[in-house]
């Protein structure tokens, strides 16, 4: 991404259902759990107090919510989390198919409105295991608030269609809340993104 996306550092977290959300992405102890533009950390905090034999990898553009994040989970003793700084549509700090389980929380909104989604995507798929599984979490298309401006929210179908480009199928269908929904996706075994 060019630019911190407006948003950064506004927490969602209380928009989601974790509960519904680590369920689905089936984390199993010794594995690794990517949380992609993590802004202040909730779920990578969430996840690594609720799985601590679970690897957590967070990843934000924003340093200063990094340093945060890492100051918290130290203050915690949470060993198994870890945060750095990344640009998700350049490369990711981790190996090919190095991941079991990614989340992307109401980013790729900011992604697509970039024109930086397709690159991320494709990335976000380097580094997925094959089986693994990726979370997003995105607000429904209505007016605000909360979340960004209704012309940059997409659809479940929208979502869909910029995810089958990177070479993912939906797993889950949409699970709808009051504010957001979530959709779980694996990679296509067979495809490689155009």
């Amino acid at each position: 991404m060019l630019a911190r996306p407006r948003g950064a550092g506004k927490d969602s977290f209380s928009h989601a259902d974790s509960a519904a959300l680590f369920a689905a992405l089936r984390l199993e102890p010794g594995g690794l759990l990517v949380d992609l533009a993590c802004g202040p950390g909730s779920y990578s905090l969430e996840a690594a107090r609720r799985f601590p034999a679970l690897s957590v990898l967070a990843l934000d553009l924003a340093a200063d919510l990094v340093e945060g994040l890492r100051a918290r989970a130290a203050t915690e003793g949470l060993a198994n989390l870890r945060a750095d700084v990344a640009d998700l549509a350049g490369r990711l700090p981790l190996d090919d198919a190095g991941a079991d389980a990614c989340l992307m929380a109401m980013i790729v909104h900011d992604l697509a409105a970039d024109r930086a989604a397709d690159a991320a995507l494709r990335e976000v798929r380097r580094v997925l295991k094959p089986g693994g599984r990726l979370a997003v979490v995105e607000f429904l298309k209505r007016q605000p608030p909360p979340g960004p401006p209704l012309d940059v929210r997409l659809a479940p179908a929208e979502l869909d269609g910029l995810l089958a480009r990177a070479g993912f199928e939906p797993v889950q269908p949409p699970r709808f809340g009051e504010v957001a929904y979530m959709t779980i996706y694996r990679p296509v075994a067979d495809r490689r993104p155009a």
